[in-house]
């Protein structure tokens, strides 16, 4: 046989595999969300034995998944303050080396905490944010299918977003890795619920020169809406898209960032955010999406990156 006929063979067995993957990784996310927003996680609120229970799930998952620890049990405790009140709160932070650059890193941020049992009723937070987690630990395993990534990655799900993105800025403050090698921050925040129009938003292209015309060029499985600078709408609500979320203090520290997620819904902030109103066939458009996104952000150089620092 020619040689050409064993890179062809190759090369299809390579795209088998990787659809494979795609289709079992969608059933792995809802999978993850149920267990997350489950009843007995009790909305997850920061320093409740509901939080515990999943960060039990998560360390799990990372151990499963083959990802290392950089302490214990992968857990980086933190303090912080809400007016005269002392709080302490859990990130959980996992790592896969890279073998072209090892030294350069991409962190990758899901919160796991929300917004716990309010006036009795349990907050389930199945899309807000148990969906980024999932996500995020989807993205992980499929990066480990790769014969090796060129960066390496921090995949961090970090605690207190909701009441002021406490567990990112503690990371920030004090980083597992110093500062001036993180490449990128890629944030996952609600990514579940963009069933009604197919929508999944990304703001901070803009911090990234390059990301928008790839975007643009690439056709995607949903329609994904580029969101620009400053405040605008996300559904009916005026969000500052700068600081919505764990993005936020990566970006104050000039780090380039990406924050996907999807627009508000009905559910939002809700005790209906349950599992069950999330569409699998979106959930797998969303996920195939990202999946494309991430593998070609890992060919990128590390110039390309250093060169959108913006250094304070």
């Amino acid at each position: 046989m020619p040689k050409w006929y064993y890179l062809v063979l190759w090369v299809l067995l390579l795209v088998g595999q990787t659809v494979s993957f795609k289709l079992k990784a969608a059933s792995a996310l809802l999978h993850d969300i149920q267990q997350l927003s489950d009843e007995l996680m009790a909305g997850r609120k920061t320093a409740q034995p509901g939080a515990e229970l999943a960060r039990q799930y998560i360390r799990q998952r990372f151990s499963q998944l083959g990802l290392a620890a950089l302490q214990p049990d992968f857990q980086h405790p933190f303090h912080y303050s809400i007016g005269f009140a002392g709080k302490q709160g859990v990130n959980l932070i996992a790592t896969l080396k890279g073998c072209n650059k090892p030294d350069r890193y991409i962190v990758m941020t899901a919160h796991y905490d929300h917004l716990g049992t309010v006036a009795g009723k349990v907050y389930n937070g199945a899309d807000d944010n148990a969906s980024g987690v999932a996500t995020m630990l989807a993205l992980a395993a499929l990066l480990k299918t790769q014969p090796c990534p060129s960066y390496s990655y921090l995949f961090i799900a970090t605690d207190a977003e909701e009441s002021g993105l406490y567990g990112a800025k503690a990371f920030v403050a004090e980083p597992a890795v110093p500062l001036q090698q993180l490449m990128l921050n890629i944030n996952l925040d609600m990514l579940s619920r963009g069933e009604r129009a197919n929508h999944l938003y990304l703001y901070g292209a803009h911090s990234l020169p390059g990301v928008v015309d790839y975007i643009k060029a690439e056709d995607f499985p949903v329609n994904l809406k580029l969101r620009h600078r400053g405040k605008g709408l996300r559904g009916q609500n005026r969000l500052d898209w700068s600081n919505a979320s764990d993005h936020a203090p990566f970006r104050r520290a000039g780090i380039p960032f990406l924050f996907f997620g999807v627009d508000t819904h009905k559910h939002y902030h809700t005790p209906q955010d349950d599992w069950q109103n999330i569409d699998p066939e979106y959930l797998q458009r969303m996920f195939d999406s990202l999946s494309q996104i991430v593998l070609w952000l890992d060919q990128q150089p590390p110039e390309w990156y250093q060169a959108a620092r913006k250094t304070k």
